[in-house]
């Protein structure tokens, strides 16, 4: 299973369509909270995290407003957890990948930074080599 938080749907149709190639279940977060509740079960069976940072603005959501909350909120979650699998960075924030990264490697989690360029051409150049290469070790 791959856990991927990534709230634009450009970047999200361009990903599934190079996932197939895997042939590994994937599941989607538009928004941090969903994906730390998400984790919360899961966490065990995940054995790829790829984290965005910026996830937009807040948001209705059952006639309420709704904070989607960003790339470190997850990362909070998972530093309190044992590490089980890669993480892969995939934000154009240069301020926030650097401490994402730090908190997470300071907690024993293995991390990758792949740096997002020319709307979706990172995802086949960069990410999915990446993620090819994280599945054949």
């Amino acid at each position: 299973m791959i856990a991927i938080l990534e709230d634009e749907e450009n970047r999200q149709i361009a990903m599934k369509e190079v996932l197939i190639e895997i042939g590994e279940e994937y599941c989607f977060f538009d928004n941090a909270p969903e994906m730390i509740s998400w984790l919360e079960n899961n966490l065990e069976m995940v054995k790829l995290i790829c984290l965005d940072h910026d996830l937009g603005p807040n948001r209705h959501k059952d006639d309420e407003i709704f904070d989607p909350g960003d790339g470190r909120n997850v990362v909070n979650f998972l530093v309190s957890k044992t590490p089980k699998c890669p993480v892969i960075i995939h934000t154009s924030n240069y301020l926030a990948a650097p401490e994402m990264i730090s908190n997470l490697e300071t907690n024993f989690w293995t991390v990758y930074r792949v740096f997002p360029f020319d709307n979706t051409s990172w995802v086949y150049i960069s990410w999915f080599p990446l993620v090819k290469q994280l599945f054949s070790v």
